[in-house]
């Protein structure tokens, strides 16, 4: 698979003394300019969590899930979603020399996750669901707790983004696009480690050539990141996309 852009997350070094430069331990992660709109998949639930929860996580996992998410800003209540999202973990790791048995997986995982959260930071949208009144003729229900727009007390905004301002929408979350595919590799010494964890996203809509506009920002955002034990590794990021 060809990732057009990449992150390479570098002086990941083993802290001890005895450690000699030569054994630093690199994470690079590269992800893909093409952005996928998954509407308001949850990113940390459907990515680390998962990972976390999966039985046999302390060598590897290997997941291919279905989900149907909403993207609309005025969904109605009768609507069951608007986006299919397909959500696909592929990862393997193991003990490897100077590090404890899981750190491998976390500096993977960790690195991996922050790195997408600040690539989709800057692309959420507002998603508004159960939404009534989308039509003069249509009754909207009194709320038994709080609702997000239009109406009396709304919790997120006083009227609703809907084609009627009389509208009001029960619930609100937020969208993200994210890279269609995102990779973290371990390297010691320039060789290439069998550690590695891949996420590939895919969606029924896709928004194209938009992940290198953020690669700066990412830099500026990750500059201070640990992707492990602070003991064991330090930080330094230096982000290409192309």
């Amino acid at each position: 698979m060809k990732f057009q852009s990449n992150m390479l997350l570098a002086a990941m070094a083993l802290a001890p003394a005895v450690v000699s430069a030569a054994s630093k331990i690199q994470v690079e992660v590269r992800y893909s300019n093409e952005m996928i709109d998954v509407g308001n998949l949850e990113l940390f639930a459907e990515t680390w969590q998962k990972i976390y929860s999966t039985a046999g996580n302390g060598r590897s996992i290997l997941s291919d899930t279905s989900y149907t998410t909403n993207a609309s800003s005025c969904g109605s209540w009768d609507s069951k979603g608007d986006r299919d999202v397909r959500v696909k973990v592929n990862g393997q790791w193991g003990k490897i020399p100077d590090l404890g048995p899981n750190d491998s997986r976390d500096a993977l995982v960790s690195t991996l996750s922050k790195v997408l959260d600040e690539v989709s930071k800057g692309t959420g949208y507002n998603v508004f669901s159960n939404c009534y009144g989308l039509t003069w003729q249509e009754a909207i229900p009194k709320w038994p707790g709080p609702h997000a727009c239009g109406g009396a007390n709304p919790t997120v905004r006083p009227e609703c983004m809907c084609d009627l301002g009389t509208a009001q929408c029960e619930t609100h979350s937020w969208g993200h696009k994210v890279p269609s595919s995102i990779k973290a590799n371990l390297y010691r010494d320039g060789a290439l480690l069998a550690d590695t964890l891949t996420i590939d996203f895919s969606a029924n809509a896709v928004a194209k050539d938009e992940g290198c506009g953020m690669a700066g920002t990412v830099t500026k955002a990750l500059a201070t990141f640990i992707p492990g034990v602070g003991e064991l590794f330090a930080a330094g990021i230096e982000i290409s996309c192309a």
